[in-house]
């Protein structure tokens, strides 16, 4: 077994047996991993912190080569992130996050920018408005693990006409107006939608975050990318029912 280390974010944990926890972390070298760590739940007071949800860590992990669970022998926390846990709001749009990038990475599948990702968003969660953050963290995860919206023209004939602009979520594309009519999910997005879209994709998450959208085009967007996300992900995120549920509070 290779003894390994990197920095990594804590996805989500669950119990193994008495004392110990299973570990899912977006590691920065590594990809999304899985790890035992041993002990920890009976040393809780000493060392369960640096397991808590959305901590960035220094792990040291015993590299299995048979499975894709290892063995965590060191973790020390770099950042705690213990202000997302302290707001229903945060732990909401934190957990949203972290369940979406569980959901469209492969296990050990090394992807930096998806790493960079998920640490600026939480950097930024406390400050900024999370649904803003969320809709970027979306377009912006999508990109990275190739899933980006096709925006260029109208994905079958190759048009680019002024208006109106259709979008499938099936095809996740942009379609004319002659075009959509045999696409039976295509629906109408409007230019001020299309045009922030078009900036997230193309702009980093702390340039996007300089944007100041219209209410209309941020809502506009946000039905979109939801249904473009189930359209996708196998199953329902746990998480998304929960920000629905919890939306009246939050507003």
């Amino acid at each position: 077994m290779a003894i390994q280390k990197t920095e990594a974010l804590i996805l989500k944990t669950q119990p193994f047996r008495s004392s110990s926890l299973i570990v899912t972390l977006y590691s920065r070298h590594f990809g999304k991993m899985k790890g035992i760590a041993k002990g920890v739940r009976k040393e809780r007071e000493m060392r369960g912190a640096v397991y808590e949800l959305f901590t960035h860590v220094d792990v040291v992990f015993y590299e299995k080569t048979r499975t894709d669970l290892h063995l965590i022998s060191e973790a020390s926390i770099i950042e705690s992130f213990d202000v997302l846990r302290s707001r229903l709001d945060t732990i909401a749009y934190a957990s949203y996050l972290t369940e979406l990038v569980d959901s469209l990475t492969e296990i050990q599948d090394p992807h930096e920018p998806v790493f960079s990702l998920l640490e600026v968003a939480f950097r930024y969660l406390p400050a900024i408005s999370p649904e803003r953050i969320a809709r970027l963290f979306e377009i912006k995860l999508l990109t990275e693990t190739g899933w980006s919206p096709y925006l260029q023209g109208c994905l079958q004939c190759h048009v680019v006409p002024a208006s109106p602009w259709f979008f499938s979520v099936s095809q996740g594309a942009l379609l004319c107006g002659s075009c959509a009519r045999s696409q039976k999910d295509a629906r109408p997005i409007t230019p001020e939608t299309l045009s922030l879209l078009r900036q997230y994709v193309g702009r980093d998450l702390e340039e996007g975050i300089k944007l100041r959208p219209a209410p209309s085009a941020q809502e506009e967007l946000r039905k979109l990318m939801e249904d473009f996300l189930h359209y996708r992900l196998i199953a329902p995120l746990k998480t998304r029912h929960f920000l629905d549920s919890v939306k009246p509070v939050l507003n």
